[in-house]
């Protein structure tokens, strides 16, 4: 091995044994507010107690053309991987407020324009973020579909 791969090695050893209390701490927290038995109830009703979604039913319920058919779905999964559910989970009508809830820090644009980038595999330009940027707040009113239709909007006028 050379030595900044065990340098490297041995910083990650350290700081996992120095962030492993606060770690303990924050899983500690989560369990006696609620929250992770929340998103453990939230996450089986999204991937166990109703059926998935295909991506052909989910681009039918919202009505997508075919041209936007990629950015819908892109949008859809980049909600589901920040939710930590798989994609068919997510269904057009799910609630903002649950699906930002169930993300350990609330709503993430930048995250979200990250994976959009990854996903498309392209870089997304101020104009086309700025047009859902103030879609996202932790606990909005809302439907997923109203705000993927936002950022499809968005990403259509400004590509």
């Amino acid at each position: 091995m050379n030595t900044p791969t065990v340098w490297f090695r041995s910083l990650t050893v350290v700081l996992r044994i120095l962030f492993f209390p606060l770690y303990v701490l924050m899983r500690i927290v989560e369990e006696l507010s609620g929250e992770g038995r929340w998103y453990r109830r939230q996450r089986r009703e999204m991937v166990e107690e109703r059926p998935p979604l295909s991506d052909d039913e989910f681009l039918q319920a919202v009505i997508a053309a075919a041209a936007d058919a990629p950015l819908w779905l892109a949008a859809r999964r980049a909600v589901a991987e920040q939710a930590g559910v798989p994609t068919e989970a997510v269904h057009p009508h799910d609630r903002l407020a649950d699906l930002w809830r169930m993300q350990w820090v609330g709503p993430d644009l930048l995250e979200f324009q990250f994976r959009m980038e990854l996903i498309l595999g392209r870089r997304l330009t101020r104009a086309s973020v700025s047009k859902y940027l103030g879609l996202v707040r932790y606990g909005q009113p809302g439907e997923f579909r109203e705000f993927a239709e936002a950022v499809v909007r968005g990403l259509r006028e400004h590509p």
